[in-house]
């Protein structure tokens, strides 16, 4: 195995084990939404974000004021707090998988916005297989289906912004990826925090720690995306992103009791076939 092909397959289990983390995240987040204020699981999600990488990484600070690319790093982190809110959103109207399902066509956007701002090359074979799975993506939501509404166009929102997060992300790739991990969390911290008053309830204890893993967890999970993107191309490891689509029809399955139907099932299959 050549140094270039040891650099892809550490990247693609980089993208995978962050789906692992980003399906839990959103597991906690849609069982607490129930009760709790999404405004304020999603200021929670931001505040601990910062606050992990500042506990883990205290030096990251003075990177912030280090970097010569501080208006990509706003822009970015600005896609990311869009992305999450729509997310959450979305959450809140839709099952886990179903949204998962329409955010993981964001491959196919990331594939081709690389083309066009990136410059990368992305061969005949590649677009087939991204395609491949993303046919499988629409086997499960079906389009024309009740589950087009509100909570779908949310989703769509969110997959739009989180495919231009995962470019500019790959634009800052010479960044610390610490530095670039405390500025995904920039933005939303500050601008949550200043609507967070009108929307506030207070959190229980339990939700209180629940808030802080959630916030560590995605913290964790961009961290690893990022450093998957400091490897490779972001086309090269946009396919890989749809298994985490397994990982949200099993966790729908075992928190929320969702039992996946047939064509879901035959839609995972096809995605889990395109990324390998």
């Amino acid at each position: 195995m050549t140094a270039t092909q040891r650099q892809a397959l550490v990247a693609v289990l980089l993208v995978i084990a962050s789906g692992v983390l980003f399906v839990i995240m959103n597991a906690m987040v849609k069982a607490m939404i129930v009760t709790l204020e999404p405004m304020v699981v999603i200021w929670g999600r931001y505040f601990f974000h910062v606050g992990f990488v500042l506990v883990v990484f205290p030096k990251a600070i003075m990177g912030v004021f280090r970097t010569g690319q501080v208006a990509v790093q706003i822009g970015r982190s600005a896609l990311l707090l869009g992305s999450t809110i729509a997310n959450f959103l979305a959450l809140a109207l839709m099952s886990l998988a179903d949204v998962a399902a329409i955010i993981f066509t964001a491959p196919i956007l990331v594939a081709l916005l690389a083309v066009l701002m990136l410059k990368e090359r992305v061969g005949a074979w590649r677009w087939v297989l991204i395609g491949l799975g993303f046919s499988g993506a629409l086997i499960i939501v079906q389009p024309g289906g009740d589950s087009f509404g509100l909570g779908a166009l949310l989703a769509f929102g969110c997959t739009v912004c989180y495919a231009l997060y995962q470019i500019t992300t790959r634009i800052v790739r010479e960044a610390e990826p610490i530095v670039s991990l405390l500025y995904g969390g920039l933005v939303g911290v500050v601008v949550i925090t200043l609507l967070v008053p009108f929307f506030w309830q207070t959190p229980t204890a339990t939700e209180w720690l629940l808030l802080v893993v959630i916030g560590s967890l995605g913290a964790g999970g961009h961290l690893l995306v990022i450093l998957a993107l400091q490897r490779v191309e972001a086309s090269k490891v946009a396919p890989f992103t749809y298994v985490q689509l397994v990982w949200a029809m099993l966790a729908s399955l075992v928190v929320f009791g969702d039992v996946p139907g047939l064509t879901t099932l035959i839609g995972a299959v096809v995605i889990v076939t395109s990324g390998l």
